[in-house]
């Protein structure tokens, strides 16, 4: 009876050790069997080309705590497939940590790099391809990145035929139609950093009218010289630079009193037109950081244009919704403090939209209100220090892109403020006035 009794107890208590230790081997044996699924239904479903499903899958997978590197692998294929090329770059990087010297991965991580438009890290990631590699995929290494040529012609509307509907006009000056070109070269410095440098030319018609005849006529000129560096950094982080230099032709009218022997009251008023060159420069930094959708920037930057000190801060976010480039967005709200009381502060807001309409051809469109008087846009690259203050900019471009060449043609509409005397130079007028632009523009990418 007593062994009966021993015996009981003691298969209770071997019961009682087992049922501690099933559950550490149950839950691994229920691990590779969740690992076997996984891997098993996400093969499937990519071999079906069901990507959406295999995102959803694996999602579901990563949620109960189960990863194995094909997972990520796979899960990168199904964002590239579907065109999402930030989503797919994040995940092929974290497959390469497993699979470090699949080609084919590196490859595939180059172009989503290049798709979602972080060029830098896909240069740096194709100058540790073989050749074969870099061949085919079209990648090839040059101090010269790009060159960009531009040219284009300014339609004014601010002519004879405006100045003839202003009732009592005593004089005007008349900034008018513009012919503009530039040149812009991109060049590698090194891995990480990347320098441009530009030129342009404005040629301005300009007519003085006073006393019921046009007293000047001239062609002025504006010569901009820029420089800008970007550097790259760790952590999707990029700091750069840029400084300008422009030389602008102004011209100036007086009022003053003379006795003019045709005269009756022996006082007449006269326009007396003077022209000189300023000589102006800027400098602009910015920092900005690459999250997987967000770009967020921010710059500070300092001018010297019209004779006063301009200080300029931007803060700009650049957007990708789908993970490429077929639709992409910025907006950004500059304040611009100027120590001349007549302009002390001015703001400007922007907005740019990108859309890739089929196949090789993309549409940008972009509108920007406030007063642009001496504001600099794409990092102090476009300047807009006119001769009048510009109100309203809106813009559309198409571009259609080659292998290694882009073709850009832009159609502008800008709205001006001018200004003119009337009624015996007792009352200054203020008007409004529209510029149209046709721009033209290639660029060649080494």
């Amino acid at each position: 009876m007593h062994r009966i009794v021993f015996c009981c107890i003691a298969l209770t208590l071997l019961g009682t050790v087992r049922g501690q230790q099933n559950p550490l081997v149950i839950n691994e044996l229920d691990k590779n069997k969740q690992i076997a699924y996984y891997d098993s239904l996400t093969f499937a479903q990519y071999q079906n080309q069901d990507y959406k499903a295999l995102i959803k899958t694996a999602k579901k997978a990563e949620q109960s705590g189960i990863s194995f590197p094909y997972l990520n692998y796979r899960k990168a294929i199904a964002y590239y497939e579907l065109r999402n090329y930030v989503k797919a770059a994040k995940f092929y990087q974290k497959t390469l940590v497993d699979m470090p010297d699949d080609l084919f991965l590196k490859e595939s991580l180059y172009s989503a790099y290049l798709l979602s438009g972080q060029n830098m890290k896909a240069d740096m990631l194709a100058k540790t391809l073989p050749k074969s590699s870099q061949e085919f995929l079209g990648f090839k290494s040059s101090f010269v990145d790009f060159v960009h040529l531009s040219s284009g012609y300014t339609f004014s509307d601010n002519n004879k035929k405006l100045r003839d509907n202003i009732a009592n006009l005593d004089t005007i000056n008349q900034y008018q139609n513009m012919i503009l070109g530039g040149v812009t070269v991109g060049l590698n410095l090194s891995d990480r950093v990347k320098l441009n440098a530009n030129y342009n030319l404005f040629t301005t018609k300009f007519e003085s009218f006073a006393q019921n005849s046009v007293k000047q006529s001239d062609l002025l000129s504006q010569h901009q010289f820029n420089l800008g560096m970007e550097i790259g950094l760790k952590n999707n982080f990029n700091i750069g630079f840029a400084s300008g230099f422009y030389a602008t032709e102004k011209n100036y009218k007086s009022v003053a009193p003379t006795s003019g022997t045709g005269s009756r009251n022996g006082g007449n008023r006269r326009i007396k037109p003077s022209q000189s060159t300023d000589y102006n420069f800027s400098f602009l930094a910015f920092l900005n950081k690459r999250f997987t959708y967000l770009m967020p920037e921010i710059s500070f930057a300092y001018s010297n244009f019209a004779f006063s000190n301009q200080f300029h801060s931007t803060i700009q976010l650049t957007y990708y919704p789908l993970g490429n480039l077929n639709f992409y967005g910025s907006s950004s709200a500059t304040l611009i403090l100027d120590n001349n009381k007549n302009r002390a502060r001015n703001t400007v807001f922007s907005q740019k939209i990108g859309v890739r309409l089929f196949g090789n051809m993309w549409l940008d469109g972009m509108v920007s209100i406030g007063n642009h008087l001496n504001h600099m846009m794409e990092r102090s690259f476009i300047v807009y220090d006119t001769y009048d203050p510009i109100k309203l900019i809106s813009n559309v471009s198409f571009s259609y892109y080659f292998k290694k060449i882009t073709l850009s043609a832009t159609y502008s509409w800008t709205q001006r403020e001018g200004w003119a005397l009337v009624n015996n130079y007792t009352e200054l007028l203020i008007y409004k006035y529209n510029n149209q632009l046709i721009n033209l523009e290639l660029k060649w990418n080494f």
